[in-house]
């Protein structure tokens, strides 16, 4: 029971739209490792594992799901468009820059 309440209450403080779309790789989407880049990019939103050996496609999921894992995505919430953030670990900060074409 708490655990629900604890859970409505991190949504209801939560900066991010919980619908937000936002694409993730199949790794972000069977939660086997943690976001470590989210990307802002042409409006849309990626929240990504930073690895490169994906097997198949990515998924479409509302970001509230994702701030539920991880409530450090709230950070990015004013990232602008043509922007990316990145970090090594989950327990390191996010660094910003503009995207490379």
């Amino acid at each position: 029971m708490f655990r629900n309440i604890t859970g409505l209450l991190e949504m209801a403080i939560m900066k991010f739209n919980s619908d937000l779309g936002v694409f993730v790789c199949p790794h972000v989407f069977k939660a086997t490792r943690p976001i470590l880049l989210v990307v802002h990019e042409d409006g849309d939103w990626q929240c990504l594992c930073g690895g490169n050996d994906h097997s198949d496609d990515g998924h479409l999921v509302g970001i509230g799901h994702l701030v539920e894992r991880d409530p450090s995505l709230d950070e990015l919430v004013d990232l602008p468009d043509g922007w990316e953030a990145e970090r090594h670990s989950p327990e390191q900060p996010w660094e910003c820059k503009k995207c490379t074409p």
